[in-house]
C-alpha cells in the first residue's frame, strides 16, 4: 500500500536519505570502500535526482560534497565521544583495578 502511495507523490515532495558507511568509526574512513568512488557515485546520484525533479542541493563538485560531509557542524562530535559516560585518569583506574598490571 505504501509503495502505491509513494508513486502518487511528486518527486519534489519525497524525502530521500543516503547513508555513508564509516568503519571503524572516527578513524577517517567516512565513505571509503575498496576500489569504489563512493563520493563520486553519491554526487552522480544527487545530480540524477535533481534531473528527476527531487528537491536536492547538489554541490558543484565532488570535492565540495566531501567537504560538506566531513566538515558538517552537526556531525563534528566523533561518534565514540557520544558514548563516553565518564573519563578517569590512570591513577584512578589503577586504584579501581589493582589486579590489572
Amino acid at each position: 500500500m505504501n509503495w502505491a502511495k509513494l508513486r502518487s507523490i511528486k518527486n519534489k515532495d519525497k524525502k530521500v536519505a543516503i547513508t555513508i558507511f564509516s568503519f571503524p568509526p572516527d578513524k577517517g574512513n567516512v565513505g571509503t570502500a575498496a576500489y569504489l568512488n563512493v563520493f563520486g557515485s553519491i554526487h552522480s546520484v544527487m545530480k540524477e535526482l535533481k534531473t528527476q525533479g527531487y528537491d536536492v542541493e547538489v554541490p558543484e563538485t565532488v570535492e565540495e560534497l566531501i567537504d560538506g560531509v566531513l566538515k558538517d557542524k552537526e556531525a563534528e562530535l566523533a561518534s565514540p565521544e557520544l558514548n563516553v559516560a565518564y573519563r578517569m585518569n590512570m591513577d584512578e583506574y589503577r586504584k579501581l583495578t589493582p589486579y590489572a598490571k
